[in-house]
């Protein structure tokens, strides 16, 4: 029924899409389609949404082992850890507090990573050996992307192969016993290009029993470059260890912040991924592709302070294809994705399995009006099946029907200066366990519409980018405690609804050859809106765990063209602490968090590299939840050696 309801809307959008086709086409050109090895999109340019892209140079340059610290000091992004290390932090984005990695999209050559549970994102588990670069696309963006979508997208590129071979190896070594290797080789023999990767990062970690360590590699073939049909498969494994260090109380903090009360809760995550990618130009205008991802995940916990011992396995397969036609006058793409995920939980408590399946159809265009206005819009309809077993008991089947959509419009002036606004719907479909370990029709998919104005502006040396937004969201699902239930009280329940106001502006300016120097600011309030919530009157208290600002500050000198420095710092204003629904305890207190960088070019394959993180050794805390506390890391050093053939 939900597709009959929306195909007259489907069918509107496409009329009116088409029909500007013929009517402007012929008025102006639109570059062409940037063609990636998973999915055909257009550039970052011609997107009505801001988007930074962290380079192949920025990622070295940065000095950082790991993605969850180059995304918060390149992108400026918030992040939070229980851990005290960067491998299974939450990265978020928008201004969504708790559990807002549920809401910010990652993909991996545009193969979701995001669980259909509320289990985080092991970074370590990426190499950045195997990194290109990075798209970081601010806003809701479920009309391109789908489900996760909400706050935002975080696009990770793999490297493809070179006509030269070429590889690199480094390591490095640092505080709290801190060790990180990686390496990467490709070739081409002919059609076929090979890609192996490898990494290896242990840590003792900034708290007792807050180490971990990964072994991660793999291996990718490419081919068809130059012919009309080409491809790629890839697979790789990673292998996790790393303790639950836990929480802690104002006292405990106060006597030792590094110290734990839980020392032997412990976890392991094993994965496997493979990604197969198959394109075909049918001719100079129409190409299709298709793209195949499999994951396989084994989750394990034994927490004996909780009496928890849990072992829990996910498998996902996804299929998605697309048909593209690009030519000088439109720009048009149809698609479709499929995907079935399965988590099978054996718990001390009782066993559980679910399953979810999605089918969607989604479609997009761009097209000019002018010389100097272009337009684009998206759609997607998307449903979702859930099914579960919990503890024997067969759960009620639920089936949950979305849409998503945008249309925006981009002014140039010149080729590198642009305005654009663009007004957007958004969907997130609740987590498995956000259902409360009983498939609940009573939840329903959080949705909202967003309006956005933003710039790309270039003046001699000095690039500003920015954007002012407002969200308007309904059916935000949260955790609250004070929810009537049985057999105790707390349940996840829909919000009606919050609203985000916020804006966030960059400036990156070549002060001269050899001085760059920029910042980033990130403002959002994120508020309660209505008194009728289920477990209390929240109207007008702000959502907790979001900073009421971010802030990154940078200075880079190249005195000499071998040697590279770097200065740079983060600010995360204050904040209420998770499920403070009421705001009535305690803030998380503002703090800044500096850093210090050196690149020294030994010669053309060899560069010494160091690092200093919280310089200045800031005691603050990453994240909280009414009385439990959870230290952030202490001061870092570190030095390495990159080398490159």
């Amino acid at each position: 029924m939900f597709y009959l309801r929306t195909f007259p809307i489907l069918l509107a959008i496409v009329v009116v899409m088409i029909a500007g086709s013929f009517l402007y086409g012929s008025t102006g050109a639109l570059e062409p389609m940037e063609v990636s090895t998973l999915r055909l999109e257009t550039s970052s340019k011609n997107l009505t949404a801001r988007v930074q892209v962290i380079d192949q140079t920025e990622i070295e340059q940065s000095g950082t082992v790991d993605l969850v610290e180059l995304l918060r000091r390149e992108a400026n992004l918030q992040v939070r850890s229980t851990s005290g290390n960067s491998a299974r932090s939450t990265v978020s984005m928008g201004g969504f507090g708790e559990n807002g990695g549920l809401r910010t999209l990652v993909l991996l050559d545009g193969h979701r990573l995001n669980a259909i549970d509320m289990s985080t994102i092991n970074w370590y588990s990426i190499p950045l050996a195997l990194v290109d670069s990075i798209e970081v696309i601010r806003g809701g963006q479920s009309g391109t992307f789908g489900n996760h979508g909400v706050g935002g997208v975080i696009k990770i590129n793999t490297k493809l192969p070179k006509v030269e071979p070429s590889g690199s190896l480094e390591a490095s070594a640092g505080s709290f016993d801190t060790f990180n290797a990686r390496g990467a080789y490709s070739q081409r023999i002919g059609g076929m290009g090979l890609t192996i990767f490898g990494d290896r990062a242990e840590s003792d970690g900034y708290r007792v029993n807050g180490d971990q360590k990964t072994d991660a590699g793999g291996v990718r073939l490419d081919w068809g470059s130059e012919s009309d049909l080409r491809g790629y498969l890839s697979w790789s494994l990673s292998n996790t260890a790393f303790g639950f260090p836990g929480d802690l109380n104002a006292s405990a903090l106060l006597a030792d912040r590094r110290q734990t009360t839980d020392p032997n809760n412990r976890g392991m995550e094993r994965s496997s991924r493979g990604r197969a990618g198959l394109t075909y130009e049918i001719n100079d205008n129409w190409s299709l592709e298709n793209r195949l991802g499999y994951q396989d995940r084994e989750v394990s916990a034994d927490m004996p302070s909780m009496f928890y011992l849990a072992e829990t396995n996910y498998e996902s397969f996804s299929y998605g294809p697309a048909l593209h036609y690009n030519s000088n006058v439109v720009d048009w793409m149809f698609g479709m994705d499929f995907t079935k995920d399965t988590l099978d939980a054996k718990t001390n408590y009782g066993d559980s399995a679910y399953e979810r399946s999605t089918s969607a159809f989604f479609t997009s265009t761009g097209l000019p009006l002018s010389d100097q206005w272009n337009l684009n819009g998206n759609f997607r309809v998307e449903r979702a099946g859930n099914s579960g077993v919990d503890s024997g008991t067969q759960l009620n089947e639920v089936n949950k029907d979305e849409w998503a959509g945008g249309i925006g419009l981009i002014r140039e002036f010149g080729n590198e200066n642009r305005v654009y606004g663009t007004i957007r719907r958004f969907y997130r479909y609740a987590a498995t366990d956000e259902y409360a370990y009983s498939i609940n029709k009573d939840l329903e998919p959080e949705n909202g519409y967003e309006v956005e104005l933003g710039m790309d502006w270039n003046v001699d040396q000095i690039f500003l980018s920015g954007r002012i937004f407002r969200q308007w969201m309904e059916g935000e699902i949260i955790y609250d405690p004070l929810v009537p239930a049985v057999p105790f009280n707390g349940s996840n329940v829909n919000l009606p609804k919050n609203r985000r106001v916020g804006l966030d502006l960059s400036m990156d300016w070549q002060i001269s050859e050899s001085i760059r120097s920029g910042v980033s600011y990130e403002y959002v309030r994120a508020t309660f809106e209505e008194d009728n919530y289920p477990g209390g009157n929240y109207s007008g208290s702000r959502v907790p765990l979001v900073p009421e600002g971010l802030v990154r500050l940078f200075l880079e000198l190249h005195p000499v063209d071998s040697l590279l420095l770097s200065l740079g710092g983060s600010y995360v204003g204050e904040s209420f602490r998770g499920s403070d629904f009421s705001n009535t305890e305690a803030k998380m207190e503002d703090y800044w968090l500096y850093d210090l960088g050196i690149n020294y070019v030994l010669s053309e394959s060899a560069t010494l590299f160091g690092s200093v993180e919280n310089l200045l050794d800031e005691e603050y805390l990453s994240t909280a939840f009414g009385s439990g506390l959870y230290p952030g890391e202490g001061r870092e050093v570190r030095v390495g050696l990159r080398l490159s053939f």
